[in-house]
């Protein structure tokens, strides 16, 4: 018999401002994001675990100050010009691995944000201090610049989460699906992104329905 394959299609995520699901573990995230006009030097950075929303929060942010959102990646010393000229999000900055051009441009582009007096929020995942960058004189203004801190998840987040993840997955299992994996997973932004995407993949290759007998299956599979 053929094997059905799982895809990985694209997820469509929500990443509206009503989807972001506001908890304590990142409301002070939210409220310094808020209060962009009386940053410190016009300038924030946006930390937190991986998959816990950063991104979506730096989305929402440029949107409503009309900034615009680019990837530490995608810079070079010849294009920084003509993005200094706007608020900025400047997302996965813990990502360059010490890349001595990406980390020369983002210095470039930071000095011009702050002669110009825009606004930019920098984004990487875990505390700023651990961001692996080589340049000292770009290390010192990052580690220097007040940090937002979003935690890990908290008993309120926790199902909501869940919930989203499945749906952008299309995804809409019983309740006592979520209960079985309130019970039996950490309390964490990537295990649930782990979790829910291994089920969606088994779901399809299996051609099964979500049940609590087939989650029971996976997280045996996983241990």
């Amino acid at each position: 018999m053929a094997e059905q394959i799982g895809l990985s299609l694209p997820v469509q995520s929500s990443e509206g401002i009503d989807e972001f699901y506001l908890s304590d573990c990142n409301k002070m995230a939210v409220n310094l994001l808020e209060d962009w006009r009386n940053w410190p030097n016009f300038k924030h950075t946006l930390s937190g675990p991986p998959a816990s929303g950063k991104t979506h929060l730096g989305r929402i942010w440029a949107q409503q100050v009309n900034a615009c959102y680019i990837d530490v990646k995608s810079l070079g010393l010849n294009n920084i010009d003509k993005i200094a000229t706007t608020a900025l999000v400047i997302d996965n900055v813990s990502e360059m691995s010490t890349n001595e051009n990406l980390e020369g441009s983002l210095f470039h582009l930071h000095n011009l944000l702050q002669e110009r007096e825009l606004p930019f929020l920098l984004i990487g995942t875990g505390s700023p201090q651990f961001w692996k960058i080589s340049l000292s004189d770009l290390r010192s203004r990052i580690e220097g610049t007040r940090n937002a801190k979003i935690d890990e998840l908290d008993d309120t987040l926790f199902p909501l989460i869940m919930a989203k993840l499945f749906a952008d997955r299309q995804m809409y299992p019983s309740p006592d699906v979520f209960e079985y994996l309130s019970r039996r997973i950490d309390r964490s932004f990537l295990t649930i992104n782990s979790i829910v995407t291994e089920i969606d993949r088994i779901s399809i290759e299996e051609k099964r329905p979500i049940t609590r007998s087939l989650v029971a299956k996976i997280l045996k599979k996983l241990k």
